[in-house]
């Protein structure tokens, strides 16, 4: 047994493995919204070239929220990206300050 505790707890380990875990489940998620997103606009937009000059305002209207969407969803994806490289960094650290621990105490 070790004659100093083990510098980083257990507990913080199992909170970003879940906290990583949850945010696989979100970036799924969000792969997902932007699929969706891609979907509707690539419909809409070839709806509207198919109208040709009987395009309507409200069309455009609403190829603009669409487009929108689509963009709202690529930000979201990157955020989440953003903050699993961040928590995978933070789980990187703390995995090596375990492993230098053991490496100085031990078994």
């Amino acid at each position: 047994m070790p004659s100093h505790p083990i510098v980083t707890p257990l507990s913080e380990h199992v909170q970003l493995v879940v906290a990583l875990t949850q945010l696989n489940s979100d970036h799924l998620r969000g792969e997902s919204r932007l699929a969706g997103a891609e979907i509707e606009l690539a419909g809409a937009l070839a709806d509207s070239r198919a109208s040709g000059e009987n395009d309507t305002p409200e069309r455009a209207r609403h190829i603009a929220q669409l487009r929108e969407r689509f963009d709202e969803a690529q930000r979201a994806l990157r955020a989440t990206e953003a903050q699993r490289t961040r928590l995978e960094e933070a789980l990187n650290a703390l995995n090596a300050i375990t492993l230098a621990a053991r490496d100085r105490n031990p078994r």
